[in-house]
C-alpha cells in the first residue's frame, strides 16, 4: 500500500511540474552581444535609465540582439540589467516591448513588467512569467558590454 501511495505521489508531482512550465522558456535562447557607445554609456550612468536595441535599427554586424531586441538599464539600486524585449506571453520578434523606466510594457497584450530592481517581474497583464534576463554584463569604465 505504501508503494501505491509513493507511485501516486510521484505521478501527481510530475503532472504538477509539467503544468507549471515557465512561459519564459518559450522565448528561444538567443545570442546577445552589444557594446555601448560613449553617449549611451553616459546615459546609463544614471539610475532608472534604459537604452533599447531593436531589430528595426541598424547596428554593427557583430551585434546580437537576443530574440526580440534587448534593453540595457540601470535599476533603482544603480545596478546594470539587461532583458529581452520579447514578451513572454506574446513572444513577438516584431513588436518589442516599450521601456519607460521603471517598466517595460508589451504593445500587443499590455503585460507590464517591473525593472526597478533588475528582476523583470510581471506586474499586470496576461503574461504568467517575468522577462528573460541576461546576466553577463560588464562595465569597463568607458563602455558596457553585454555578451551571452
Amino acid at each position: 500500500m505504501k508503494q501505491l501511495y509513493f507511485i501516486l505521489t510521484l505521478f501527481v508531482l510530475s503532472v504538477i511540474s509539467f503544468s507549471c512550465r515557465d512561459d519564459e522558456s518559450l522565448i528561444p535562447n538567443s545570442e546577445v552581444y552589444v557594446k555601448t557607445y560613449t553617449h549611451e554609456y553616459t546615459e546609463l550612468m544614471v539610475s532608472n535609465h534604459a537604452i533599447t536595441y531593436t531589430y528595426s535599427q541598424i547596428y554593427p554586424s557583430n551585434y546580437k540582439l537576443g530574440y526580440g531586441g534587448i534593453a540595457i538599464f540601470r535599476d533603482l539600486d544603480g545596478k546594470l540589467g539587461c532583458c529581452d524585449l520579447a514578451c513572454p506571453y506574446d513572444r513577438s520578434r516584431t513588436n518589442p516591448m516599450v521601456v519607460s523606466m521603471p517598466f517595460a510594457v508589451c504593445p500587443m497584450c499590455k503585460s507590464k513588467f517591473d525593472l526597478s530592481y533588475g528582476i523583470g517581474n510581471r506586474v499586470e497583464g496576461p503574461a504568467m512569467s517575468g522577462l528573460r534576463m541576461y546576466r553577463n554584463i560588464r562595465d569597463n569604465g568607458d563602455y558596457i558590454v553585454v555578451a551571452e
